[in-house]
Parts: C-alpha cells; structure tokens; sequence
C-alpha cells in the first residue's frame, strides 16, 4: 500500500453489524458483531500503541464502532462519544450516513442524529417493496426506508435517496417514479431550506455485488428507464457506465496495475478480529490477518509492506493482462470503468485461491 505514510490511519470496528445483508453490498454478508465499548476501547488502545523499530507511531488516528451500519448498536450514542475521544482531536467523522433501521425503528434517533449536526442521510432502494425487501434481504426494509425519509424530513434532515438498478426492478420504474411524486420530496425539503437530491447508482462487482452480475443491465436496458426518472437523477445515468465490450478496448492498452485504494489509508475488523485493508472487498486474498491471533505489530506490517496476494497484485499485475484475462469481448453489460476493474480483480482471486 504505497500510499501508507504512517501520517493517518482510520479504523473500523465491526461493533454490532448490520440489519441487512444487501445485495449491492462491497462489504459481503459477514456476520454481526457483539462488542461493547470496553473492548472497542482496547482495540483502539492496541493500535494506538503501535511501534515502528525507531519507535515512532501513527500521528494521526480516526476510530469508527461501525463498518456495515452506522450507529446500529444499542449504545450508539457513547459510543460516538468514545470515537471522538479515541480518535485524533477534531478527526472523528459522521459523513452523510444514517442507521435508516434504526430511523425507523428508535423515535428518538433522527432528533438525535439533527442535533449532532447530520444535514443529509443516504437512504437506499432497489425498486418498490418486494424488490427493495429482496435487495436488502429482509422483510419490511422498504417500509422502513419509507418511514426513515420521513423521520427524516420531520426534524430538518433532508433524505438522499439512491437507487440501485437491475433487470428486476425495470417494470418498476414507473410506480417508483410515481412514489417520488407522491411523497413530494422536493418540495418539502425545499420548505425546510434543504434540497432532495435522488440518484441511479450502479453496482461494484465485488462482495455481494458480484452476485448480481446476471441482474446488471445492459445496453439495450436502457431504452426502459423513463426520461424523467433520469432527469430527476443528480448525475442522470453516468454511474451506470458504458458497455463492456467498449471498455475492454480501452482497458486492454492499459499497462498500469489497477491501484485501487482509498485517499486516506483504512482498516476493518470483522466480527471474528479479521483485518481487511479498506480498499476491497473483504476477501481472504486481502485479508491483513487476525487481531487475536497475529497482533497488530503483524497487521500493521502487512499493511505498511502490502504483502497480501490482493495488495501485491494491485501493485504489479497490469490492467490489460486482468482485461485479457478476464473481459468479455461481446458483453453488452453496462460497467463504470473502476468497477469493471474491481470485477477483474474478484476473478483474479477467486482463480488466486484455485
């Protein structure tokens, strides 16, 4: 990871998991954690106490008790008053995420998410409710989306919505289209002084996502989405990318490695102490180690050496050997650049593990 200077270093520690087990998610369907603050506590301390040989640690720290969900532990109001005082002064982070189950299932979260300072919470769909409760595999998750936008609204924080297409959820679009209207979302979060910003999301191919490929549309799919759903979508379908068999042509005269990876280096910690480097899925070709069982003078070494199989190749294996390896010369299927790359890379490692 040659990126990691030892200046900064973020760390996410599955602490309770999450509700749903999406099937966009890069993350995966790993199990819910069972912590409480105590051992967060001692897991901040250990990295916090970490040593290179000329004694000199990581200046900067940012702690999170969330990787999948934001705030879905029962003591999620201490414990953002731990990330704040474990981590560096002024570094603790909240970004533009809620718990949208626990918007809807705790009365007094989204006063309490207002009053620390939450302007915008991310809210996630796959189409209407059956295709929405099969996308985020659990029963009654589009009711709860629904009720979270409206809490939401309630106590002046504008709800984004984000919209991840399939082939399913195409019949859909027009009722979907339709719901927006319904709930007059623009106009309301105009009354508040907020502005309702909906977008088309597409899906990484890594993770759960992966396992959607034969739901991922293609060129010809397009011709279904209304003009006016794109219209309202803050980047239209630009996130949807272009076709594969396009891509490849570009991709194939790319002699860099892929490089993936974040501005600031991240790690997270499963539910079993597994440590992933926060710029893939969570795979075994990426894995840092185990906190219990290595110890963060290992993990941190790992990382600062980027000795995995996953971190190796993202640093010497070329795009076009992945493209040539991997694309498919007469695929329709609709990819952003990166995430047709980061779909390569799943290959790679599954054939890695062979």
């Amino acid at each position: 990871m040659n990126n990691f200077t030892k200046s900064y270093l973020s760390v996410m520690v599955d602490m309770a998991g999450c509700p749903n087990r999406c099937r966009h998610c890069w993350l995966g369907a790993k199990k819910n954690g069972h912590r409480n603050a105590k051992e967060f506590q001692e897991i901040a301390s250990q990295f916090k106490s970490w040593r290179d040989e000329n004694g000199k640690g990581i200046s900067e720290w940012v702690f999170f008790s969330w990787w999948r969900e934001p705030d879905y532990h029962k003591d999620y109001r201490y414990l953002w008053e731990l990330e704040k005082s474990l981590s560096s002064p002024g570094c603790a982070e909240r970004f533009e995420l809620l718990s949208t189950w626990r918007l809807a299932h705790d009365d007094s979260y989204a006063a309490w998410a207002a009053a620390i300072g939450h302007k915008v919470c991310q809210i996630t769909f796959f189409g209407m409710e059956d295709t929405t409760n099969w996308g985020m595999r659990r029963k009654d998750a589009f009711k709860d989306q629904i009720t979270a936008t409206e809490r939401c609204i309630e106590v002046g924080i504008a709800p984004r919505w984000q919209l991840f297409l399939t082939k399913r959820c195409l019949p859909e679009l027009v009722d979907f289209l339709r719901l927006m209207h319904e709930l007059d979302l623009r106009h309301r979060c105009e009354k508040m002084g907020r502005k309702f910003e909906f977008f088309i999301g597409g899906v990484t191919p890594e993770g759960c996502g992966y396992e959607l490929e034969a739901e991922r549309l293609e060129q010809a799919d397009l011709e279904r989405i209304p003009q006016e759903l794109v219209a309202l979508s803050r980047d239209g379908l630009r996130m949807l990318g272009r076709p594969e068999n396009e891509l490849i042509q570009d991709l194939l005269q790319e002699n860099n490695p892929p490089g993936m990876g974040a501005s600031f280096p991240s790690i997270a910690i499963d539910a079993d102490y597994d440590v992933y480097p926060n710029i893939a899925e969570p795979a075994s070709w990426w894995r840092l180690g185990n906190l219990k069982t290595d110890g963060v003078d290992q993990i941190i070494d790992t990382l600062l050496c980027g000795a995995t199989p996953g971190m190796i190749a993202n640093q010497t294996i070329a795009v076009s050997e992945l493209a040539r390896r991997y694309g498919v010369a007469d695929s329709q299927k609709l990819y952003d650049k990166s995430d047709l790359i980061c779909r390569f890379m799943h290959q790679w490692g599954i054939d890695s593990l062979k």
